[in-house]
């Protein structure tokens, strides 16, 4: 459902912008000290570290990658003292309003209005480059909200034909039950009230309908979902289906914790070092958003900067915020190995592509599987199952298989990042497929670099309620939020113990799996080869062990439990 974006930005330059318009802009200040800043991460979220656990607070941590005091005043003030209506020092960044017309002396630029081609959707962008002054330039890396043009999703993944007789899958639908029968997760588990979950929506994608998620517990027969924190942009009147997907899954999965719905207009650098600064802060973000990693710089300001400048100053805020007890999830594409940059399977001089956040080393990245039609469970008593299914046949297998086109509507994606390195934890579990694995050839991807993804969970199938109807979506987008709603468990149980949050849980699932296979569900069937469209003959299949289609595995929840518990 998530991660399908338009190819380009479609939208036309227009009249010039009305001088005493608003425009939000933030300045991303040189940081410093990011090597102690990464080993630091990796000793605290090490389980076999002394140190495991001791997360910091965020002041800690901007004390560390901060530049100087000076530096940070030194830039707020001058933005005040040269037009800026407002300016807040984030000690590495500097939020700023300013009129069109200061912004158009400040950085010596032209600002004119944009309409979508398609969408009623208006921005305000210059029309050329924008130049930083020079008594600033040296501290500053970009600007961004001058440049960039958000790159607007299709609709959300839905069947544009009757799918559900497909060879190999289960035909009945997902709901919440599904998944707890699937993972074991049981439905009374004792949660915390310092427990939570955030689901990120990007690029004013800001809607939920809380009529909805009162229809959703109704109908599938699960606690009442509350939202008990929105930050930025909301509109309930037209939900978005995958606000709706993510809030409604994330939500009754994480049974009772606090659940957070946070929206930004902008990109990953806006959301990541807002959040990465914010005193209080939810202890579980899943974020079912990517774009491939290489064209980062056509929907975010790169200014002098590659895309893999704006993926490592990214990668920067990930890490602040696993430093301080925060797991960042993000779900791994739908258009399989081929990816987003060639959706089309046209491409023969790169027929793969990564994405991102889903391919960073800094989040545990969410693959998709599909429950196949087998081992089927017992029929549900009489009168015991949820509405909902008096209406749409649930599924009741607990097989699964990979995500894949044509079975389903999407294809679990995966593969090997462009631009970050194998992370040590993961290396035995990646050289073991690589060893055993029918592999694309090598020219198309970087066998040394992070693989991805880390975990998977099912994608497909999933029934979510909107404006009061129900509808089928499929996703990764289903999957992040899920795992994430794992975690939160987890959370809770630790927090319940006088015990830290498992904060960056990346290497903690390589350890887990190491310890005791059982921790994970292993996916051993499919390959991801095609995209929502096309089958490509290049891809990766699944193995025994992690693979870059499913990753280690779903979750066994009881195995997974008894690891944590035994961990300091």
């Amino acid at each position: 459902m998530a991660m399908a974006f338009e190819r380009k930005p479609m939208w036309t330059r227009q009249d010039r912008a009305n001088p005493r318009d608003i425009v939000e802009l933030r300045f991303a200040l040189k940081q410093q000290n990011l090597a102690q800043l990464t080993s630091t991460l990796l000793d605290v979220s090490n389980p076999y570290s002394a140190n495991y656990g001791k997360w910091w607070e965020p002041e800690q941590i901007l004390d560390l990658v901060s530049p100087p005091q000076e530096v940070s005043d030194a830039v707020t003030q001058f933005v005040k003292h040269n037009g800026a209506r407002y300016a807040k020092n984030g000690r590495d960044y500097v939020s700023t309003r300013f009129t069109v017309q200061k912004a158009e002396e400040f950085f010596g630029i032209e600002l004119h209005n944009f309409q979508h081609v398609t969408k009623n959707v208006r921005i305000i962008r210059a029309v050329s480059d924008y130049v930083i002054p020079a008594e600033i330039k040296d501290s500053v890396d970009f600007v961004s909200g001058l440049l960039e043009f958000p790159t607007l999703r299709k609709q959300a993944h839905q069947p544009a034909v009757d799918i559900s007789d497909s060879v190999g899958a289960d035909p009945g639908y997902v709901i919440p039950q599904t998944i707890q029968a699937a993972y074991a997760i049981p439905t009374d588990f004792a949660t915390n009230a310092n427990s939570s979950i955030c689901l990120a929506e990007f690029q004013n994608d800001a809607s939920y309908n809380k009529k909805d998620l009162v229809t959703f517990a109704t109908q599938t027969a699960t606690k009442p979902i509350t939202v008990t924190h929105i930050v930025g942009p909301f509109s309930g009147a037209d939900p978005d289906l995958e606000s709706t997907l993510d809030v409604q899954y994330g939500g009754a999965i994480a049974l009772g914790n606090d659940v957070w719905f946070w929206t930004v207009g902008g990109w990953m650098w806006e959301f990541v070092s807002e959040i990465a600064a914010t005193k209080k802060s939810p202890l579980v973000v899943s974020m079912s958003w990517g774009w491939p990693e290489p064209n980062q710089c056509d929907i975010a300001t790169c200014k002098g900067e590659t895309s893999e400048d704006y993926v490592n100053r990214v990668n920067v805020e990930f890490q602040k915020m696993g430093l301080r007890g925060i797991t960042v999830l993000a779900a791994s594409g739908d258009q399989g190995a081929p990816g987003d940059g060639d959706p089309y399977c046209g491409d023969a001089s790169a027929p793969l592509s990564t994405i991102f956040p889903g391919a960073s080393p800094w989040v545990l990245s969410v693959g998709a599987t599909m429950l196949a039609n087998t081992s089927k469970l017992a029929a549900a008593k009489a009168g015991a199952e949820p509405p909902v299914c008096k209406n749409f046949q649930c599924a009741n297998s607990t097989a699964e298989v990979a995500c894949s086109y044509p079975e389903a509507l999407i294809t679990s994606g995966g593969g090997f990042s462009n631009y970050s390195p194998q992370p040590a934890f993961q290396a035995d579990a990646v050289e073991a497929y690589l060893k055993s694995a029918k592999l694309p050839p090598a020219a198309y991807f970087n066998a040394s670099n992070r693989g991805f993804p880390d975990v998977s969970a099912l994608g497909h199938n999933y029934l979510i309620c909107a404006t009061g109807s129900f509808e089928q979506v499929d996703g990764t987008s289903c999957s992040s939020p899920v795992f994430g709603a794992v975690i939160a468990l987890l959370n809770g149980w630790r927090l319940n113990n006088n015990k830290s949050p498992l904060g960056y849980a990346v290497p903690l699932m390589y350890a887990a799996a190491k310890a005791d296979p059982t921790t994970f569900i292993d996916i051993t069937e499919g390959d991801n080869k095609c995209t929502e469209s096309c089958c490509s003959q290049y891809g990766y299949e699944t193995a025994v062990g992690w693979d870059p289609v499913t990753g280690l595995g779903s979750p066994n929840f009881p195995s997974m439990l008894k690891f944590v518990q035994s961990l300091p």
